[in-house]
């Protein structure tokens, strides 16, 4: 029942987001802070699993905290479930004039080279899928990310595992 309420709340924020209905608060935030409070309810299953979450750095953005914390705890939900135990995820931060950018990557396999073109699509589960996902995380993701004037990209680590780059565009 909690995963079904999951599913239905998760496509009702999508619909209003593809709808323009949804008003989103920007306040001058701490990333670093919002990472820690996105990554909250993972913290059992990590605990679980033996895994760490390694925070480095420290970056502002102008962004929505609730509607941002959904989008990077969808992304370290993703990092989460392909780390293998003991493993860690990462994140740091850089910032600049023209953008505030996320760096979040994990200790994985990485993703299929086929599969890097459609991570974002709904629905769309890679090949290297684990869980009981149905691919609409990541698709969330970029649509709240985007609706703040940012964009989300990933790809593989040259060592192994994914990177998720997320900007957030100062204008």
């Amino acid at each position: 029942l909690d995963r079904l309420d999951w599913l239905v709340n998760a496509l009702l924020r999508m619909s209003r987001l593809d709808a323009g209905t949804v008003e989103l608060c920007r306040e001058k935030l701490s990333l670093k802070d919002l990472t820690y409070r996105a990554a909250s309810p993972l913290a059992i299953p990590m605990e679980l699993q033996g895994q760490s979450f390694q925070v480095v750095g420290e970056a502002q953005a102008v962004c929505d905290p609730a509607w941002t914390a959904e989008a990077l705890g969808n992304v370290l939900k993703n990092c989460m479930e392909h780390t293998p135990a003991g493993g860690v995820i990462h994140c740091s931060y850089e910032q600049n004039p023209l953008y505030t950018q996320i760096i979040i990557r994990d200790e994985g396999e990485g993703f299929a080279k086929e599969d890097l073109p459609h991570l974002f699509e709904r629905f769309f589960r890679g090949h290297n899928a684990k869980g009981g996902g149905i691919g609409i995380g990541l698709s969330l993701a970029k649509e709240i990310i985007e609706s703040q004037n940012g964009t989300i990209h990933a790809k593989n680590n040259p060592d192994s595992g994914a990177c998720f780059e997320i900007r957030f565009y100062s204008h």
